[in-house]
């Protein structure tokens, strides 16, 4: 891992409601992934080492096939790293963990289209053991804190893409996870959605004290919604630098990106995925 020298620029800074003393979330150390055997092997991860702290909003970027995807799925025990380890708020994570919830990028295929909005976001709260009565008052909450509060009739066909965005982060955030993951969450969304979608996120994890990490390939929204953006190297990948972002909070669509700052972290990450 590298440091910045780019003026205005600080390296492997301390997050938005973070200190060097926050606890962390997630601790990624080492992680290695290939796939295929013998002469058909691709090794994707090489050496991917950082930490999350408790509260930050961390974005990962990296060129076309660095592995993005797959490292998020290590992180949510989806996949098993063929070395190193990830650990959530201190134990090895070996299997899906209690506290951790992902959001996929095809939100249409993730919502199942025969249940109502309602019940796809009461479904996964089942593996919680809470009866139904909880069920129900955690997936109205959730889709409240969305804003598809009059949704939960709804089917997914009868929704916009954007509202089945929506829906599918209410269903993530119904588990009241203490870290939240995201692969690409907004790619298929139009801009002006995106964008309404973006704030949703930060406003969600102020007011339920979440951890994020999103995948992204949009360098605008790695600086606009991060404490910190982790960029990756090409496989076999490994982090080529961690760059915390000084932009002021509240972040705001205009004037945040028309920071001097922004355009300097937007550059000077474009030019490392380049690299």
């Amino acid at each position: 891992m590298t440091t910045s020298t780019t003026s205005g620029i600080a390296s492997a800074g301390t997050a938005h409601g973070a200190t060097s003393g926050t606890p962390l979330s997630l601790d990624v150390r080492a992680v290695a992934k290939s796939y295929g055997r013998g002469p058909a092997t691709r090794q994707i991860l090489a050496d991917v080492t950082f930490a999350v702290h408790q509260g930050e909003f961390v974005t990962v970027v990296g060129p076309s096939g660095a592995g993005k995807t797959t490292l998020l799925r290590c992180l949510a025990g989806l996949l098993a790293p063929d070395a190193g380890e990830v650990a959530l708020h201190g134990q090895k994570i070996t299997a899906p963990p209690k506290g951790l919830s992902l959001v996929f990028q095809d939100y249409s295929r993730s919502l199942l289209p025969w249940m109502s909005v309602l019940r796809n976001v009461m479904l996964p709260l089942r593996r919680l053991g809470s009866n139904r009565a909880e069920r129900l008052r955690l997936a109205e909450q959730a889709l409240e804190a969305v804003g598809l509060a009059d949704a939960g009739s709804l089917y997914p066909w009868q929704m916009s893409g954007g509202m089945q965005q929506r829906a599918a982060i209410a269903r993530a955030v119904a588990c009241q996870p203490q870290v939240l993951l995201m692969d690409e969450p907004f790619a298929s969304v139009d801009a002006q959605t995106r964008a309404d979608l973006e704030d949703l996120m930060l406003r969600l994890r102020d007011e339920l004290r979440m951890t994020i990490v999103l995948v992204t390939h949009d360098i605008d929204e790695a600086v606009y919604l991060a404490d910190r953006i982790i960029v990756l190297s090409g496989a076999p990948t490994s982090v080529t630098e961690i760059i915390a972002v000084p932009l002021p909070a509240p972040r705001d669509q205009l004037r945040t990106k028309l920071e001097p700052a922004f355009a300097e972290l937007r550059a000077h990450v474009l030019g490392l995925i380049r690299r």
